[in-house]
């Protein structure tokens, strides 16, 4: 009997130790909010007339299968039991799930929130034990949307569903519109960064390849808040690529840069000084496209439900209550303040306390390195945006809650272009063509 017992965990450990099955999961999870509207396509191409949510109910299988995994390892002490990320997510989820449900709100979110947790499970769980395969599995299932989307892209430059009037938003590529792309692309690139820098010690090929990708992606969908944040992301990856992150670039800093960005921008108008650039370049006014209109009602739902907010509210109700062209604050912070109250910004605001703690412990490793500052970019984009409801953001925790097991060789610096990293009679590492 014990025999079959320790059979059957090899089997799951080999299993699991697989890339496709991290691969197929991200593949699909990552598109958690675009499901609903892929259904009818696929019906039309099969010829068929059906209104079963076929694919969300694939969706939300896979994800109790991960769940089911993680929750097995965890009984058999397979994966450590104390992960106070996962705690605080889960916290966090509660929050909005209860106040959601006392406001009668919108609860076709739920699966994004189940959809972020079982990927936050599956980078646990594989960071712990088969990290190889899962940076690989994240790192090709990522990769592969951005690579598809470049041919259709370049096919249909007014998006799919062309012609439409607002160019902005309905004509959608694989990836998204002309905003949202930066949220599977930029993830994309990093995790295949880390992978090389874990794998390898150097980047590669595929690595220089899937930032080419990346690159023409931003060029061609453009958007100003992903150009803005893609090029932050470059310039601290350039920064820091040879030298350990300073203890001052961590997630908890940048938020403190967020909320200085918004607070400049709401109350002291600093936009107006750079006309030029926000009208002329990027192509809105001076509100920011309604944002600063939006965050001015969203802080008045704000005053008058502090502790608790009002829960995620349907998007017809949200159209009511803004009078901008956008059914969210455009601000991860007011996001969760309206939604959730104080009660949901402490857990989140613990997240990233963990995140930074971790950032700073491991600061010198090359793959938390990339891990640290992909985080970093998000929150910065955070001020004039929200990302609580993207599958793939609350992973993004995962990867520096898990900082230790990226720790791979040489803890500094580390990557050339090409080279590997040998050691000298003092026990320096440097690189070696």
């Amino acid at each position: 009997m014990n025999e079959k017992v320790q059979s059957g965990r090899d089997a799951t450990d080999r299993f699991l130790g697989k890339p496709f099955f991290y691969f197929l999961f991200v593949l699909i999870a990552v598109r958690a909010n675009d499901l609903k509207k892929a259904e009818p396509i696929l019906y039309r191409w099969l010829g068929v007339e059906s209104d079963l949510p076929i694919l969300r109910l694939l969706l939300w299988a896979l994800c109790a299968v991960m769940i089911g995994f993680y929750l097995y390892r965890l009984a058999r002490g397979r994966i450590r039991r104390n992960q106070p990320m996962i705690l605080c997510l889960l916290a966090l989820h509660a929050v909005l799930a209860v106040m959601t449900l006392i406001y009668r709100g919108a609860s076709g979110y739920w699966l994004h929130w189940a959809t972020g947790l079982a990927l936050m499970l599956a980078l646990d769980m594989g960071l712990q034990r088969e990290r190889r395969s899962v940076l690989n599995g994240f790192a090709l299932a990522l990769s592969l949307w951005v690579y598809v989307n470049i041919p259709v892209r370049l096919l249909y430059p007014g998006g799919i569903n062309e012609p439409v009037p607002d160019v902005l938003f309905v004509p959608e590529w694989l990836i998204g519109n002309r905003v949202f792309y930066y949220r599977i692309a930029f993830p994309a690139l990093a995790f295949e960064m880390m992978y090389a820098q874990f794998r390898r010690g150097h980047y590669t090929a595929r690595t220089w390849i899937c930032l080419a990708a990346v690159t023409l992606t931003v060029a061609l969908q453009r958007g100003g808040t992903a150009m803005s944040g893609y090029a932050v992301m470059l310039a601290m990856l350039l920064l820091f690529n040879r030298r350990a992150l300073p203890r001052w670039a961590n997630p908890a800093v940048m938020l403190g840069v967020s909320v200085a960005l918004f607070i400049a921008l709401q109350y002291f108008h600093i936009q107006e000084h750079f006309a030029f650039l926000i009208e002329g370049g990027m192509g809105k006014d001076m509100t920011l496209s309604g944002r600063t209109i939006i965050w001015t009602e969203a802080l008045k739902i704000i005053k008058n439900y502090p502790l608790t907010g009002v829960g995620l509210l349907p998007v017809e109700y949200q159209k009511e209550l803004f009078t901008g062209p956008y059914p969210h604050t455009h601000n991860q912070l007011l996001e969760i303040l309206m939604h959730g109250g104080v009660v949901a910004l402490i857990p989140y605001l613990a997240m990233i306390g963990l995140a930074t703690r971790a950032a700073l412990k491991h600061r010198d490793v090359p793959a938390v390195k990339t891990a640290a500052i992909l985080l970093m970019t998000f929150i910065f984009m955070g001020a004039v945006d929200i990302f609580h409801n993207e599958p793939i953001y609350y992973p993004l925790f995962m990867l520096l809650a898990d900082a230790d097991r990226l720790e791979k060789g040489p803890k500094l610096p580390c990557l050339s272009l090409g080279g590997r990293l040998r050691s000298d009679a003092r026990g320096q590492w440097k690189n070696v063509e």
